[in-house]
Parts: structure tokens; C-alpha cells; sequence
């Protein structure tokens, strides 16, 4: 006999097979099984569980929430893998325990620059450095590879991420690490789609670091539509931010939140500025705050006036206050910016 609501007619054949799955496996709920996460959704804090950018603009607008996928996208040399850094040490700092998985740098070099970062040193300190390895013990690790990464393989590293260590975030720079053609916009849409499925499954964050296309001018603003390769790579993401230059000074930059699919009203364009002595993106007069407890001795510490954004260090750049030059990293003692 068959079954039949309303114009869905369904035989006994058709539904026998799912009638003999049991009850755990079933997916087909009814919506009152829901009602009680819903009314935590509006009435509790759970919105709010997540990491917070670095950016205090976005406190009351936004969070990194588990079982998301957020891309980070900019052009090539806009810092995009600076800003992420900046990110896992925001949330390591509001005890998030974080995995780097980055093919395009070693983890030698992630750990040099968030040195930096934390300290607010342009050439951290011994003090710096073992405050820093106490500080990020048991909130940190790096998956030690370079070049490129099979998705199938990514998604079993971050299983045993979250299965073994825990892991809350995890950053993937980037996805034309993966094992496909840049044009291959099928395969794109299938690793975006296995790393949200993944972040849902697991309940931990992914930020994806991806590269966007150059607009006409070099002072174009970009937008989630100027992501290169495969739409789908927004479409299927949570949440997008692009992070870009505005070139009329070496040091001005912005940051557009352009999706936040949780988050009303989150969606806006900021202005920032980088203090390159900390490699630390920062908005509206608020500067870089360090994550170490106790600041290290020695080391340039506030704002910079001109700076770079390809984490380098240009000495030939001279400042408008005819102050001393900007040192290298690494470089010998330098003189500490007084602001005017």
C-alpha cells in the first residue's frame, strides 16, 4: 500500500531500504528536534562563540564560528598571509588552539614573523622568543610540508588535528596549493566544498587563503566577485574577506568583510594601516597590541609612519619627519619611533 501526502507519492519499495536504517543514521527530522539549539541561537551567547578578529572594528559584528569556512582572499603580495597570521594569534590569545597548514611557507618562517608579531620587535629578543614558546605550548602547531597537498590528504590531516590536538582553527594557505590546474575551477569547487564540509563535521573553523584577481586600476577596491577561479569558491564559503592596498600610501591598506552568512549588518569596508615593525595590520589610530604578557626589552615598539606590505623592509624609505631609517629584520640596533 502507498504512501501519499498531499501530491508526494512514495510506494512501499521506494522507502523499504531507508525504513531499515536505524534511527541514528536517519536524517529526516522533524523541525521541533530543533527548537531548542534555535532558541539558544537567538537567546543565548552562542552566536557569539568564536574567535574575534585582530581588528576591534568587527568585535560587536563578527566571529571565526566553528563548523564555518571563511576565505581570505587579496592579491599576490597584499599580505594576505600576514593578516591570517595576525588572526591565529588573536584567537590563540582567547585560548583557541590554532594549525597552520601553509605549503608556501616553512614553518621556520610563520614562526619568525609571528615572533614579530607578538613581541612588537622588529628582531625579537631571546626573552622574546622563549616568552613566545611558553605563551603559544600547547596552542600551536604547524604541518611541516612545502609545495602542494592532495585534498584527500588535507582533509585526513585535519581529522587527526582535531581527533588527537584538539585543534579549533585551522588556516589553509593556500588553495592553489592543492594538487590542480589553476583553471581547474571543478576541482576548486570540490576542495571548498570538502573543507566546509569538513568544518561542519568536525565543528572547528577554516580559514582558506586564496588569491583574487587585479582590477582595472590598482586603486580599485576589490569585491568577492574579483576572487580568481571558480565561483563556487564564494558561494560555498561562510564567510569572505578581502584584505587589499590602496597604493596611495606604502602603508595604507584596507579590509572588506564581504560575506558573513550568520552575521546581519556585518558586512563593511574598513581602512587599515601596518606597522611593519610589528607586521601588524591595525584601524583607526588603535596600535598593534602584543600577545605576550610581559613586553621583551629592545626592539621598535608603535607606529611606523611609511612602510611596505610585501614583509619586506625598504631602507631606502625616508621618513617625512626626517627620522632615522627603517632597519632591516635582523639588522643592528635601531632607534624607537616617537610619534609627532
Amino acid at each position: 500500500m502507498g504512501l501519499r501526502e498531499k501530491n508526494l507519492e512514495i510506494n512501499d519499495s521506494d522507502i523499504k531500504q531507508y525504513s531499515d536504517i536505524g534511527s541514528v543514521e536517519r536524517k529526516i527530522k522533524p523541525a521541533s528536534e530543533f527548537a531548542p539549539a534555535t532558541f539558544d541561537y537567538f537567546h543565548t551567547e552562542e552566536k557569539w562563540e568564536g574567535a574575534k578578529l585582530p581588528i576591534k572594528a568587527y568585535d560587536n559584528k563578527f566571529r571565526l564560528r566553528a563548523e564555518e569556512l571563511t576565505v581570505l582572499a587579496g592579491i599576490n603580495g597584499a599580505g594576505k598571509s600576514l593578516f591570517a597570521s595576525q588572526c591565529l594569534l588573536s584567537a590563540m590569545d582567547q585560548g583557541f588552539k590554532c594549525l597552520s597548514v601553509s605549503l608556501e611557507m616553512s614553518p621556520k618562517s610563520q614562526l619568525a614573523r609571528m615572533w614579530r608579531q607578538a613581541s612588537l620587535q622588529v628582531s625579537p629578543t631571546l626573552e622574546a622568543g622563549l616568552q613566545f614558546t611558553k605563551w603559544s605550548n600547547d596552542k600551536l602547531w604547524f604541518y611541516d610540508q612545502h609545495g602542494t597537498i592532495n585534498p584527500k590528504n588535507l582533509v585526513s590531516v585535519l581529522r587527526y588535528a582535531y581527533d588527537k590536538l584538539g585543534i579549533n582553527i585551522v588556516l589553509v594557505d593556500s588553495l592553489m596549493t592543492m594538487s590542480m590546474n589553476s583553471d581547474d575551477w571543478n576541482g576548486q569547487k570540490q576542495v571548498v566544498q570538502a573543507l566546509a564540509n569538513t568544518a561542519r563535521h568536525l565543528g572547528i573553523h577554516i580559514i582558506l587563503v586564496c588569491h583574487a584577481r587585479k582590477g582595472q586600476s590598482v586603486k580599485d577596491r576589490l569585491d568577492k566577485w574579483s576572487i580568481a577561479g571558480s565561483s563556487d569558491i564564494t558561494n560555498r564559503a561562510d564567510n569572505v574577506i578581502i584584505l587589499g592596498r590602496l597604493f596611495d600610501e606604502p602603508d595604507d591598506a584596507y579590509l572588506s568583510l564581504c560575506k558573513a552568512r550568520h552575521f546581519d549588518g556585518a558586512e563593511m569596508d574598513i581602512d587599515l594601516k601596518l606597522d611593519l615593525a610589528s607586521m601588524n595590520y591595525y584601524h583607526d589610530g588603535q596600535l598593534p597590541k602584543g600577545v605576550l604578557t610581559t613586553p621583551a626589552k629592545g626592539g621598535i615598539m608603535g607606529e611606523l609612519d611609511r612602510v611596505a606590505l610585501n614583509e619586506t623592509i625598504n631602507e631606502n624609505i625616508i621618513r617625512k619627519t626626517k627620522r632615522p631609517l627603517i632597519p632591516a629584520m635582523g639588522s643592528a640596533p635601531y632607534t624607537q619611533s616617537v610619534r609627532p
